[in-house]
């Protein structure tokens, strides 16, 4: 198994959408298992698990 964090930039007015929409969904093969708020660069933090590093990739 492969873990990632990937870092979301977005509408401030679309963080807490997101959030909702991302919690748990398959992309090819690969969950998002946990979204994160957070301040500076960025808006999300994604904890996102893949079988492997070909499915994250996708």
């Amino acid at each position: 198994m492969i873990y990632a964090y990937v870092l979301i930039e977005a509408e401030p007015t679309r963080v807490q959408d997101l959030i909702k929409e991302l919690s748990d969904m398959e992309l090819e093969g690969s969950v998002i298992k946990q979204v994160h708020a957070v301040t500076g660069r960025y808006d999300l933090i994604a904890f996102v698990e893949s079988p492997d590093l070909q499915s994250l990739g996708n």
